[in-house]
């Protein structure tokens, strides 16, 4: 574990703050794949009304994601918080990457979490939390919707 996120905690959905902290955070990467998965494209979108910055991941390399991988993010280490849209066995690798560049919080999706995903956050220090932003975070009526 490395030390940055050695004292991180885990979450659940079933905990009583349920993400809203996580929403808090302003830098993120929707990790999914983009252009195929429309839910992957209104989560950026949802994300990006709400005032965050939001780099978009695609672990299969395709348009329009900007990036592959985390690690190809100039400042990855700046992210605050990984939405993770891809299947559990992928999401597990993206833990990993986390752990490396020092990011300490994950947002699961539905469908993109299991029990091995779930044990491996809790192994490498990540603070996880199962839920949807769709449903948690608001559209902005600021952003005109």
């Amino acid at each position: 574990m490395r030390g940055a996120l050695a004292s991180a905690t885990f979450a659940s959905a079933s905990m009583a703050n349920r993400g809203s902290d996580m929403l808090e955070k302003r830098t993120w990467a929707v990790v999914g794949n983009h252009g195929k998965n429309p839910v992957v494209d209104q989560l950026t979108e949802r994300l990006r009304q709400n005032d965050k910055l939001v780099y978009r991941v695609n672990p299969y390399g395709r348009p329009p994601a900007e990036y592959k991988s985390l690690a190809d993010i100039p400042d990855a280490r700046a992210i605050e918080c990984i939405d993770l849209v891809v299947n559990p066995k992928m999401g597990v690798d993206v833990l990993r990457e986390c752990d490396t560049l020092g990011i300490a919080n994950v947002w699961i999706q539905p469908g993109a979490g299991d029990a091995d995903l779930l044990a491996e956050a809790k192994k490498l220090g990540i603070r996880a939390h199962e839920g949807c932003v769709l449903v948690e975070l608001p559209p902005n009526p600021a952003a005109g919707l």
